[in-house]
């Protein structure tokens, strides 16, 4: 199963394959704002990819939409093929 490490927060747990990264989060008790419920549509859910941004699904419409570049991803949108190294990322 593939690992996912908030590096921000010190936390690391393994995951099934295709699950997002906000519901790892949730899952790990890591806080990560969505205001719309995680369905894509405020962008208050991104996260920073340090590593591993091949092991998580391509950017959805909702994200590029809203013109987010790398490193950066909507939590709600990034789904897991492999292990990944993510922080919070905060927004101005």
């Amino acid at each position: 199963m593939p690992r996912v490490i908030f590096v921000d927060e010190g936390k690391s747990a393994e995951f099934p394959t295709g699950k997002t990264l906000l519901s790892c989060a949730g899952e790990m008790g890591v806080r990560v704002s969505h205001v719309c419920g995680g369905d894509g549509a405020c962008g208050t859910c991104r996260i920073e990819v340090v590593e591993g941004w091949d092991n998580l699904t391509p950017p959805t419409p909702d994200e590029t939409y809203k013109e987010l570049d790398p490193p950066y991803r909507l939590s709600c949108q990034a789904k897991l093929k492999g292990d990944v190294i993510v922080k919070v990322a905060k927004i101005d």
